[in-house]
């Protein structure tokens, strides 16, 4: 019989990265809701693409650098600035390189149990281009895309499962982290004969659905938990379920369990970002711990 995950607790120190534009402001807001809610320390990390001056045409060189300001600096002060005019408290950290190394560093050093980054529907913005797929194969912390503006704690929360322990731990995680909040955990199939007749279609579902009962189980959550977890499985590729029952749900966050190496369900799409793309709102992927199960 599988033994319990190790018991998830909330985060105590989540990282914030931002690109000091107004598009960030969601994943500020967010990020100060959630270090709120579960009294965790903030970290606001705002990194400098290193670049060499351009030097005008007939101007002293030394002169000119000695005189350029310093983009560090700056960003720094707008960052100390605007966390004074919000009332927020916390640790700012300005990085030179690039984005995606700056949040590992950071998150590494400062021993960060969750990296939250500003994207919109399609990509992140601004100097985030790209960062999203590097951070969340190599982070040792669970990753949060924002999307959506905040406008309240998470309560109606979709968990995707292809019946891994990293899904299961995705769904434990989220009922430590948002205890009350509405939970569905939801399977996509694959159907092994597209001919079949609709009651060979439905005994099929119904022993995914079962399959789904047993997965659910042995995640050990306490009963209550349990029972209020509501099951769903649908037919089709996770790209295309995920996003439909999503919208369906009205879920404000969707839970996606992930490993050191990748996304779980890469082996399925070839591409985790497909199904990050194609969710309609915020989504948080839960860093697995790897443990004795046996």
């Amino acid at each position: 019989m599988n033994q319990p995950f190790p018991p998830a607790t909330p985060p105590r120190r989540i990282l914030l990265a931002t690109d000091l534009s107004s598009r960030a402001d969601r994943a500020f807001d967010r990020a100060v809701q959630l270090c709120n809610q579960w009294g965790a320390e903030l970290h606001v990390l705002h990194a400098v693409e290193a670049m060499r001056p351009a030097i005008p045409f007939g101007v002293d060189a030394h002169a000119y650098i000695r005189g350029r300001r310093d983009p560090c600096a700056d960003a720094e002060r707008l960052l100390r600035r605007t966390l004074t005019l919000e009332q927020v408290r916390a640790n700012v950290h300005v990085e030179e390189g690039s984005a995606s190394h700056a949040i590992l560093a950071v998150a590494q050093r400062e021993d960060c149990d969750l990296v939250i980054l500003g994207e919109n529907r399609d990509r992140l913005v601004g100097p985030f281009e790209g960062t999203l797929d590097h951070v969340v194969r190599a982070s040792p912390a669970s990753v949060l895309a924002v999307r959506s503006r905040p406008y309240a704690p998470y309560r109606n929360l979709m968990v995707g499962t292809d019946f891994t322990d990293e899904s299961q731990q995705a769904l434990a995680t989220s009922a430590c982290w948002f205890p009350g909040a509405d939970i569905a955990f939801v399977h996509a199939y694959s159907m092994p004969y597209s001919g079949l007749l609709p009651r060979e279609s439905q005994e099929w579902a119904d022993g995914q659905l079962a399959h789904l009962r047993r997965h659910l189980h042995e995640t050990g959550l306490p009963d209550g938990a349990r029972a209020s977890v509501r099951l769903l499985v649908d037919a089709g590729p996770p790209a295309i379920v995920l996003p439909r029952h999503a919208q369906e749900l009205e879920a404000d966050l969707t839970v996606i369990g992930a490993h050191p190496r990748g996304m779980l369900f890469d082996a399925v799409v070839g591409s985790s970002r497909l199904i990050i793309d194609a969710i309609p709102g915020d989504v948080l992927v839960v860093r697995a711990v790897r443990g004795d199960r046996a």
